[in-house]
């Protein structure tokens, strides 16, 4: 598998000459296709800049682009951009980015390391959406603390809405498929007042049935309900002051897929290159129940669980894989309500020619209450419920507020261009975490636990960036940030063990910096080679003792993350053999000390506080690898691309002690060594007049990749095997003439089964489960556009 696996993405890159992300828009007509150099402006740099010579790693598609790709929901973005992992931990509602080994493990305080804006403001919650209506998406690897500040020390993920426009303008689409979907989709554009008040509404509602179902209750997981709202409104009082609002309002309901499919369970006795497992989860619910509460306590469990599977949970793992990924045994319930508010408001000031005043407010405000199932056996080793308080679901409620100033322009005849800026951000996170552990009544009462905790953030920063024509063809740019993050801790009434405890506080303080060098080396080949360094913001873990240290010495305190790297890349666009083409490759190396990683340690031995999840500071990581894409036109009638990436990432150091129990990281969870595309569209010649007729193809694969940090430790079994999926989509626009355009399209051809996440509670529980991938979905979309 994996050697075909590799050679086939080879074969996809070399073919197109490298892909898409950095192709430029294509404007397609019946005649033919040119490849506009510049078509796609990306804002990596804070910036208007062209995608082919903008000094990033940088995926970047347009309009068009997430259309003909089938880019609906953050996950399809893995498909596009090499090097990019979407982690379902707990599902399709519970998501988080990882970039070169860089995320955010479950249950972590720690914020992520790849951070998601809207208009240039950070989102708070990573949460599926639903993509409509927007500009463009650029997905940015490598550390950007210097211009997007701390934590971004994997990358960033850029959402833009479509900006309102000086002419009338709507669009109507409409999606119906499998698995009982429907989508409603729309945009509305109206110039109120010639270009100087401008108002764009646009909404997206879908309904869809869940993909895995519930032997125990014939519920469906997977149910997604989703209504969203969007209004923009831009006003130009003068022709230098420009000020743009966007409100959006999203209101999610269904059922969570969770990680329902039961992966791996440890036995007593059972060890793992010389560390012990946990084996609690095991020992109880099985026939060795009897080795503990004596004879016949488990034909007695049995009986009062008639669900329960008889030959125990380790044995289990073999009916999982016997009813398959999309059938789970999940004794809880999988809920999932979402409401977020989101508003950014954006002005500019032309203060000459050659320079601008920005300023950028982002408030946000969401909600989130979701049951998420954790194992997938007959068996409460977990739930996130306290039956005994009355509280069903992991409740998120974030409110945040931020803004920003920038003095964006250029000097010295265009030698010299320059962003000095201030940011500020005050954000408030409420977390409840109630939970049942090891539910083996009547023989053993279960255990419960509530955490219920508030962590404020006050961010304040200062950064400039300038690059300098030291040469006609040749930039130097240097960059520094440095901010200041205070971060403090409350626990709230309802927490088991913890209410009571005085409030914590501490401020973390570092510089981002970025030194480079870029070389346009002739109209169609550019190149740059840079250094960065940043980091990622320490805090307080909610569920730890309240003892001001990190875990080491007993605390709930763990420290900042930093990071360094060296990037090179190298950009063709223009023409090869007279066709349009398009190349990128960048290699990297990255350097992390101090690196942020969640682990589940029992802090009091048996009994008491039982374990926790506790963010700790691992010593060191390196992350080096090369990531390629680009894509050739060979005729009118056919477009070829592809990506690949190879991210090797290795903990230099994994060795740390919690609560006086050595642990040892490694592999680096979610980074699959290589992963890439490839991709073939041809335009069938159907005439002029009858519109245009295309087809398009799309191969993604991957190798295996684990979802623990610890595999080789206390955490076997939680490796993920590759897999390739093949997608279509057959496209009719400007049917005969006319402003409506259809397409049939499928995800999945091959209705591969796969994962793509997991939820490991190795060193807590004893067991693991994964969470798997959509199987095959087809449908077919109307539009109409005036």
């Amino acid at each position: 598998m994996r050697n075909w696996l590799k050679a086939a993405l080879a074969a996809g890159t070399v073919l197109s000459g490298m892909e898409g992300a950095y192709a430029q828009s294509q404007q397609a007509s019946p005649g033919g296709v040119t490849i506009h150099e510049g078509d796609i402006v990306v804002t990596a740099r804070r910036r208007d800049e062209s995608l082919s010579t903008v000094p990033a790693a940088i995926t970047a598609l347009n309009a068009t682009d997430l259309v003909e790709r089938g880019v609906k929901t953050d996950s399809d973005l893995q498909r596009i951009a090499p090097g990019l992992t979407i982690r379902q931990t707990q599902g399709d509602n519970s998501l988080t980015y990882s970039i070169r080994g860089q995320s955010a493990d479950t249950f972590s305080g720690s914020p992520s390391a790849v951070i998601a804006y809207l208009n240039e403001v950070p989102l708070t919650i990573n949460s599926a959406s639903s993509f409509y209506d927007l500009e463009n998406v650029q997905v940015l690897k490598g550390p950007q603390g210097t211009l997007f500040g701390r934590n971004a020390t994997g990358g960033a993920v850029l959402y833009n809405s479509a900006r309102p426009s000086d002419k009338l303008e709507a669009a109507l689409t409409g999606r119906v498929g499998n698995y009982g979907m429907w989508e409603g989709e729309g945009m509305l554009n109206v110039p109120l007042l010639a270009d100087k008040i401008l108002l764009r509404g646009a909404f997206d509602v879908i309904r869809k049935d869940g993909y895995i179902r519930n032997l125990l209750n014939d519920e469906r997981l997977g149910d997604i309900r989703r209504d969203s709202g969007r209004v923009t409104l831009t006003v130009k009082p003068t022709d230098t002051i420009s000020n743009t609002t966007m409100l959006q309002y999203t209101n999610t309901r269904g059922t969570n897929t969770g990680a329902s499919y039961t992966y791996s369970v440890y036995s007593c006795g059972q060890t793992n290159n010389g560390f012990a497992l946990t084996c609690g989860a095991g020992l109880l619910f099985g026939p060795t129940l009897d080795s503990v509460a004596g004879p016949g306590a488990w034909e007695a469990y049995l009986a009062a669980h008639p669900d329960a599977y008889a030959p125990g949970l380790i044995d289990y793992v073999n009916e999982q894989r016997r009813i398959g990924p999309y059938k789970t045994r999940h004794p809880g319930g999988a809920s999932h309500h979402g409401k977020d508010w989101f508003l950014t408001n954006t002005t500019e000031v032309d203060l000459s020619d050659s320079a601008k005043l920005r300023n950028i407010f982002g408030w946000s405000d969401s909600k989130t209450r979701s049951e998420q199932p954790q194992l997938g056996a007959p068996f409460v080793t977990i739930l996130t419920a306290n039956a005994a308080a009355g509280e069903f679901g992991n409740q998120l409620k974030v409110r945040s507020v931020s803004e920003e100033l920038q003095l964006v322009g250029d000097a010295m005849d265009g030698k010299l261009d320059y962003i000095f800026g201030y940011y500020f951000q005050k954000q408030r996170s409420d977390t409840l975490w109630p939970q049942t552990y090891f539910d083996v009544s009547p023989i053993i009462p279960p255990s419960y636990v509530t955490n219920n905790f508030r962590i404020r953030n006050r961010t304040n920063a200062v950064y400039g960036q300038v690059s300098y024509a030291v040469l006609p063809d040749l930039k130097l740019t240097g960059g520094l940030r440095y901010t200041w993050e205070r971060v403090s801790i409350a626990q709230l009434p309802g927490a088991t063990y913890t209410y009571g405890a005085p409030d914590q506080k501490k401020t973390f303080s570092d510089p981002s910096w970025e030194v480079g060098l870029e070389y346009k080396v002739s109209p169609e080949w550019f190149a740059y080679l840079k250094t960065r360094g940043s980091f990622r913001s320490g805090g307080f873990n909610g569920a730890a003792p309240p003892v001001n240290a990190t875990a080491t010495d007993g605390g709930n305190l763990f420290n900042s993350e930093h990071t360094q790297d060296i990037e090179g890349d190298l950009k063709y666009a223009g023409d090869v053999m007279g066709r349009p083409a398009n190349f990128a490759s960048a290699v990297f190396i990255q350097w992390v000390q101090d690196v942020q990683r969640v682990e589940f340690p029992d802090p009091d031995g048996p009994g008491g506080l039982a374990s926790i999840a506790v963010t700790a500071n691992v010593p060191s990581e390196r992350i080096w690898g090369f990531e390629a894409q680009g894509n050739l036109r060979p005729a009118t009638w056919l477009e070829l691309g592809g990506s690949a990436a190879y991210t090797k990432a290795t903990f230099t150091n994994g060795n740390i002690e919690l609560f006086g129990t050595p642990y040892s990281y490694g592999p680096v969870g979610d980074t699959p060594e290589f992963s890439g595309t490839a991709y073939a569209q041809v335009f069938l010649p159907v005439g002029e007049e009858a519109g245009e007729v295309s087809l398009r193809g799309d191969l993604y694969g991957q190798t295996a990749q684990y979802f623990s940090n610890a595999a080789n430790s206390i955490a076997p079994g939680t490796k993920l095997p590759g897999y390739v999926l093949v997608n279509g989509r057959l496209d009719w626009n400007g049917i005969m003439g006319s402003d409506f355009s259809a397409a049939l399209f499928v995800k999945n051809v091959t209705d591969k089964a796969y994962f793509v996440g997991g939820m490991t509670l190795a060193a807590a529980l004893g067991h693991n489960a994964a969470a798997v991938g959509e199987p095959r979905t087809y449908g077919l979309e109307i539009r109409y556009r005036f």
